[in-house]
């Protein structure tokens, strides 16, 4: 008795969908990271405030005080954020200063009170990543970032599950999620100039509420897993009014 074509074909198929389509699929293993992950930023979203509360957040002023080790140096440390890409960041150590700015696709920089100069490459990058992660929380209860799941570590001796962010921009980040406590204790970001790739990460600590969003007022910088820099926060302000012209290079 002859097979019908069609059980040939049909039988053909299921061959080649079961060697390209692998075991952990079929078994519902994506369902589950899917589910996971979801889990994980759910318990983010809600441990920092939850998402009514981080997207109130239209913009930000800290202040405090900033250690530069590499540097030896110290001083105070000042940054407005504005939603809409806009980031200042005013650094004055003992010996020097430094003021930078992000206004959308654009950032500056000045030293010591030199005019600006318009900056790429890392120092550009630099500002995104730390305006990224300040706005994080906001893409987490939004679905901005394609996620997955890289898995498990540790950050001074808490345990993190890792979540792995690429958004339309290209932008990689490796977000570290406490188990106990579901806040972001870290944060990487990745980039690359060339062929030569870097990394800058963030670890916080010290989180308090500030009108029902917590945040940080500890935060230890490194750069290609050396310690660069620590600040601490004494006063955030929420949802100031800030001027559209303190973005702006020519303002000292």
């Amino acid at each position: 008795m002859k097979t019908p074509i069609g059980h040939i074909i049909c039988n053909t198929l299921v061959c080649i969908l079961s060697i390209m389509i692998p075991e952990g699929i079929i078994s519902g293993q994506m369902s589950d990271e899917g589910q996971k992950i979801t889990s994980i930023i759910n318990k983010v979203v809600e441990a920092s405030g939850g998402k009514e509360t981080i997207e109130s957040m239209r913009s930000l002023y800290a202040k405090g005080e900033i250690e530069a080790f590499m540097l030896h140096d110290q001083g105070t440390y000042e940054f407005y954020f504005k939603q809409g890409r806009k980031l200042r960041v005013e650094t004055r150590y003992k010996h020097s200063s430094e003021l930078r700015i992000l206004n959308g696709d654009k950032g500056y920089r000045s030293n010591d009170g030199l005019p600006f100069e318009e900056v790429h490459g890392p120092r550009y990058f630099a500002m995104v990543y730390q305006y990224k992660h300040l706005d994080i929380l906001r893409g987490l209860a939004n679905g901005i970032y394609n996620v997955s799941l890289e898995g498990v570590s540790s950050v001074n001796g808490d345990d993190v599950d890792i979540l792995k962010l690429n958004d339309k921009e290209g932008t990689l980040m490796d977000i570290y999620v406490g188990k106990s406590n579901p806040l972001i204790l870290k944060v990487t970001g990745y980039f690359s100039e060339g062929s030569k790739k870097m990394n800058l990460s963030s670890e916080f600590s010290d989180f308090r509420k500030v009108r029902g969003l917590v945040l940080p007022f500890k935060t230890t910088n490194y750069a290609e897993g050396l310690k660069i820099g620590q600040t601490v926060i004494n006063q955030y302000v929420m949802n100031p009014d800030i001027a559209d012209f303190l973005f702006e290079p020519a303002i000292m």
